[in-house]
């Protein structure tokens, strides 16, 4: 899948400007639950959030988002982490590794200078939602990417380096990844947190903390439904961080 160009940074301000079918989403976004901070119990579940959007104009949007979710679920399953998965847009079959992935995620021709099975998944999800956001005219899920790509890449960074690794090799769609301060204040509390869980939840406040100033408020836009949904992946993964320490 080629590379998406272009800036993938915006800001707030310059998307709020621009409301998708303000009409379409309106009953929708005011239908949903309201989402607490983090650790606070998540209303509604990605399953469900996937059920409620899917006739909107940001399904695809979202679907890209929840999809994240679902292939980390799928890592986990496969390397004995978790016994099932829930996914909310892949099949049951394809979330525990019994079915082939979506033709979209399947690796293109050339790809094989990534040499961990993982990391070309990644890259290729990756490129792959950017596209999703090229396509639907999407600021906010471009910027997403990019955050998500910048935060894997520091932190494989800084874990290659702190096992004196080559860093390249766990580094993927590189172009994606605008690094930022957020960026780095979250890597650096990642880096020196006391223990794996609070490191984990020092990742989670970084999203949480990017996603609350950068979504579109009050436009009933199809990116307000994607902020929406990354906000509810956040706290669905605090809540797990709280299950697992439980």
């Amino acid at each position: 899948m080629p590379p998406v160009g272009g800036s993938v940074r915006p800001r707030a301000q310059q998307r709020a400007g621009s409301i998708t079918m303000f009409s379409a989403h309106y009953y929708l976004a005011t239908a949903l639950p309201a989402l607490g901070e983090p650790g606070t119990a998540p209303p509604l579940s990605l399953v469900e959030l996937r059920a409620a959007t899917a006739e909107s104009r940001a399904a695809p949007l979202i679907d890209a988002i929840l999809l994240s979710d679902d292939l980390r679920q799928r890592q986990a399953v496969l390397a004995g982490e978790l016994t099932e998965a829930v996914p909310a847009v892949l099949e049951p079959a394809q979330a525990t590794g019994q079915a082939p992935l979506p033709a979209a995620l399947m690796p293109a021709e050339g790809s094989e200078s990534l040499p961990a099975s993982d990391d070309l998944l990644w890259e290729t999800y990756w490129y792959y939602s950017a596209s999703v956001a090229r396509r639907r005219g999407s600021a906010f899920l471009r910027a997403w990417v990019s955050l998500e790509v910048a935060l894997r890449n520091a932190v494989a960074e800084a874990r290659a380096r702190s096992f004196a690794q080559r860093a390249a090799v766990h580094v993927v769609a590189a172009e994606l990844g605008e690094h930022e301060q957020l960026v780095e204040l979250g890597v650096a509390a990642w880096a020196g947190a006391p223990d794996p869980l609070t490191g984990l939840r020092s990742l989670l406040r970084t999203r949480w903390e990017w996603v609350t100033r950068e979504e579109p408020r009050f436009t009933f836009s199809d990116d307000e439904l994607a902020a929406y949904a990354v906000k509810l992946l956040v706290l669905r993964n605090w809540r797990r961080t709280m299950e697992g320490a439980a």
